[in-house]
């Protein structure tokens, strides 16, 4: 296994990979076997002639709820390892760290039973469960408290509990869990997932959680009807109450990593932690990855979208990228990689799963979610394995390394700022920060330019010349200080909407608190037994839009600021004229490629320009969805299509281009006149990528 180059060899796998979820069924929990053994032995085959580097096992996935079976799970787990290993494959394992099934009814049982089925959601008894103990700790004493009442926190989206992450039993308990783990099974990598708050702000009230809050902010946790805490962000004990959640998740990894072996690959679930909801679970990227060292950028439900379904989850893929800038930005800082696992079951649909994460510098995860079809398993049986649909595109990787191999150019940065998020009502909102914050991603990448997320403002502005802010409506002292000084150094901010810098003239006003009727209304809820819904304050509050004058100020040197918020500004290409005028410029330039979004590498062999279609007409097998006894997140993709794109694409460039269509049978055509490159690509191409090799 390689690692970077680091001397104390801590930063884990720098090598691209291409991973797979290995599914466990219930039949492979009779084990051991002779037809476990061989199902074994064939899936690991079929990684292998598939091009996959490593496999994700997930399965028994509550993994507490397998504490009788330790032995045999892990009997299992050591054996695929060593199957997959013989044919040069990795094998990391993914499970939950603190969560566990449990269900008081036949309703409840049955709506696991159907609807968690990826989890092989076998789980105790409450009178078997009240007893169980781990190195003589008994388990229920680590759950997650309900803050409104003192109850044990009930997940009804899982019929589950959960386990307290600050709990310090808990901690030693899981960290010698992983050991083991990692000792009796040979693994290669863990995803140590939900160290969160599912449930939002319903949680922690547990006596440790309760115990951090008094050590830092000096009060004690008050009742959930106490409107001067709870959502008052002008309250520093609320803020230390948010901070304090986020950071419980840091502990946690920063806990775990010294119990595993040095550079042992370590990550954890999470699907973009720039959004206002990471407040409520305490889920953060950057925070994780003060112990983990490998960043996992979730892309749930269908990728393309069908748009035909208004259950499942389907996201456009320009917001896929939208989603993903903070997950990279995260990974960029601490120097390590970032994957992204998607969802589907064909490979029309794994194609495009994988060329998002390509033209993103992302390794592909790609995994099918059968049972989250509700389907009997005799007719899940016949769908493609993740394998076949997989193949082809992983093939093309393995096979083409010098396209995937160079830096994505960023030509301007955008701030993402952690002082709003977590700290101004502003940024816990929907339409709040985020909205500013996507709104300007969304407008850079539909122009043509490849913008970062930043943290910070470097001391060298050619690092990124130009620094968006739009709605950081909070900074730190030293964060103001850091900006004026990359100002001085010659570097330009393009600031809009609420801003702290006393030289921006602006009327804005921002509320500090939510508005609702009755207490219970602060905090969110599940919708249908499956959903979490937001609170109404989240997703409905709108701010009324700035009555200041439409227009630019330039208070300082190199400081543009408009008081109107971004996606309100009338003209949007003024953002745009600024950030061209100074931005880095593209070692070639794309002219003209309607319907594609596109990114740019730089490397050593070259420059890769990859465009990829935006918009799809998908379709899905009907027969099978009419039959399916439960609707969950995703459907059977059967054909994608792209659409809205130009078959002819412009590029000024000192040289023409070599041009891979990785899914197309047809050539595409090139020419070349005048530093001009006109490239004709097939009807309805989906993903080209067109590589400058160097003179």
């Amino acid at each position: 296994m390689l690692y970077h180059n680091d001397p104390d060899n801590k930063q884990g796998p720098v090598t691209p990979k291409r991973l797979a979820n290995w599914w466990v069924h219930w039949a492979d929990l009779n084990w051991p076997s002779g037809d476990g053994l061989d199902r074994i032995k064939r899936k690991a085959e079929r990684f292998a002639e598939a091009n996959i580097t490593t496999a994700v096992l997930f399965g028994a996935h509550f993994r507490w709820d397998y504490l009788p079976y330790f032995t045999l799970l892990h009997d299992y787990i050591a054996t695929v390892a060593e199957e997959l290993h013989q044919r040069g494959v990795e094998l990391y394992d993914r499970h939950s760290v603190n969560l566990i099934h449990r269900y008081d009814t036949r309703e409840q049982m049955r709506h696991v039973m159907l609807h968690s089925g990826p989890h092989l959601p076998f789980s105790p008894s409450r009178e078997a469960a009240a007893s169980w103990t781990y190195k003589g700790k008994r388990l229920n004493d680590w759950r997650m408290i309900d803050v409104r009442n003192g109850s044990v926190l009930y997940y009804p989206q899982y019929a589950a509990e959960g386990f307290c992450h600050r709990n310090p039993d808990y901690l030693e308990a899981y960290c010698d869990y992983a050991k083991r783990l990692v000792a009796d099974t040979g693994i290669d990598g863990l995803s140590a997932e939900d160290p969160v708050h599912y449930m939002h702000y319903i949680s922690c009230g547990c006596p440790h959680c309760r115990a951090e809050l008094k050590r830092r902010a000096g009060v004690d946790l008050p009742p959930p009807e106490d409107r001067s805490f709870w959502g008052n962000w002008e309250n520093p004990a609320w803020r230390a109450w948010i901070d304090l959640r986020y950071d419980a998740g840091k502990a946690f990894f920063e806990k775990l990593q010294p119990c595993l072996p040095k550079g042992f690959p370590i990550t954890t679930c999470g699907a973009n932690s720039a959004s206002p909801s990471s407040n409520g679970k305490g889920s953060d990227a950057r925070h994780f990855l003060a112990g983990s060292n490998y960043v996992n950028n979730e892309m749930s439900g269908n990728t393309p979208p069908y748009q035909h379904d208004p259950v499942t989850v389907n996201i456009p893929i320009a917001e896929r990228l939208v989603a993903s800038s903070h997950h990279q930005a995260a990974a960029r800082e601490k120097g390590v990689r970032c994957f992204s696992t998607g969802y589907g079951f064909t490979q029309p649909a794994a194609n495009i799963i994988w060329a998002v994460n390509k033209m993103l510098d992302l390794d592909c995860c790609f995994s099918t979610l059968k049972a989250r079809l509700g389907l009997p398993q005799h007719l899940l049986d016949r769908l493609p394995a993740t394998a076949d649909a997989i193949g082809a595109a992983f093939g093309f990787e393995k096979a083409h390394p010098w396209l995937f191999s160079g830096r994505q150019i960023g030509q301007l940065g955008v701030y993402f700022s952690y002082e709003t998020r977590d700290h101004t009502f502003f940024g816990n909102l929907n339409k709040g920060y985020y909205k500013d914050y996507a709104d300007t991603l969304r407008l850079l990448f539909h122009a043509g330019i490849s913008p970062h997320t930043v943290f910070d403002f470097p001391k060298d502005p050619a690092t990124y010349p130009v620094i968006l802010l739009s709605g950081v409506a909070a900074m730190t002292k030293q964060e103001q200080k850091d900006l004026y000084a990359y100002l001085e150094a010659g570097g330009r901010v393009i600031a809009t909407g609420p801003t702290p810098l006393a030289e921006c003239h602006h009327s804005w006003q921002l509320p500090t608190r939510p508005t609702i009727g009755e207490w219970p209304e602060f905090y969110s809820t599940i919708a249908n037994g499956v959903w979490h819904k937001a609170a109404k304050w989240v997703t409905d509050t709108v701010l009324p839009p700035s009555g200041d004058p439409d227009a630019w100020q330039q208070p300082l040197p190199g400081l543009y600021y408009h008081p109107h918020r971004m996606g309100e500004i009338k003209n949007p290409d003024t953002v745009l004229e600024i950030c061209r005028q100074f931005m880095k410029k593209m070692p070639v330039e794309v002219i003209e490629a309607q319907g594609y979004l596109i990114t740019v590498f730089e490397g050593e062999n070259g420059t890769v320009v990859h465009l990829l279609a935006e918009d799809y007409d998908t379709d899905i097998d009907h027969h099978l969805d009419e039959i399916r006894f439960h609707r969950s997140r995703v459907n059977y993709i059967n054909r994608v299509t792209a659409v809205g794109t130009s078959a002819v694409v412009r590029i000024a460039a000192g040289r023409a281009p070599d041009v891979y269509t990785p899914f197309e049978t047809t050539a595409a055509k090139t020419e070349w006149q005048q530093g001009i490159c006109t490239v004709t690509l097939p009807e309805h191409t989906a993903y080209a990528i067109l590589h400058f090799p160097k003179a």
